[in-house]
């Protein structure tokens, strides 16, 4: 399926939805439950699912408010980035908190790499985990569902150019966290030389 057939396809499914037709919903879910799983999984595994729902029911509450043009899947998926910011700021107990600035490392500690099965997996997901959230959520997208500049924008409510630049950003910022967390050189080269297709294996394993 292209993707003018995979956004009308959607927008045929919320225009039968908005009608009344319960199925055309659940298969909007199943379209894009796990797409926003594994933005929740990678970050907050033990809120993951309460946070599906919460994204899940917004989505039913606000399916009308949906304007024409809007791709369903940037709608839903910038309910995700909200709600995950939302719970990510609740962990700060109250202080100042930037998405922009902090990472999901500093903001809720714990183990990230116990779905990897391989060294490159594991300092990708560490490296990840140590970069700004707004940095790491835009990379996901664009290595774990495939999602172009423009596309990652509209769930941003940013400029594609904006976004291109922050794409490169963080890119930036990837390579530099598993440049420094690293094990050895081999491992570093190793996990950079292969980025698209450790992606791809990790993906697989969320």
């Amino acid at each position: 399926m292209t993707r003018d057939e995979d956004w009308q396809r959607d927008a045929e499914l919320l225009a039968r939805w908005r009608e009344g037709d319960t199925e055309a919903g659940a298969e909007l879910y199943d379209r894009h439950s796990a797409t926003v799983y594994r933005m929740f999984r990678t970050k907050v595994p033990d809120q993951a699912e309460e946070l599906m729902q919460q994204t899940f029911l917004a989505l039913v509450e606000g399916r009308d408010k949906i304007r024409e043009g809007t791709s369903v899947r940037a709608f839903v998926l910038s309910i995700a980035r909200f709600k995950l910011i939302d719970q990510l700021r609740s962990l700060t107990k109250g202080r100042a908190f930037d998405a922009e600035l902090e990472s999901v490392a500093a903001v809720a500690p714990g183990p990230s790499t116990v779905l990897a099965k391989k060294r490159e997996q594991r300092l990708l997901l560490e490296g990840l985990r140590r970069i700004p959230i707004e940095h790491q959520i835009a990379l996901e997208l664009h290595y774990w569902e495939g999602l172009k500049a423009n596309e990652i924008a509209a769930v941003f409510g940013i400029s594609h150019s904006a976004m291109r630049s922050r794409l490169s950003k963080a890119r930036q910022l990837l390579e530099q966290a598993i440049v420094a967390f690293a094990a050895s050189p081999e491992e570093r080269d190793s996990t950079l030389g292969g980025l698209e297709a450790w992606a791809a294996q990790v993906r697989d394993l969320i």
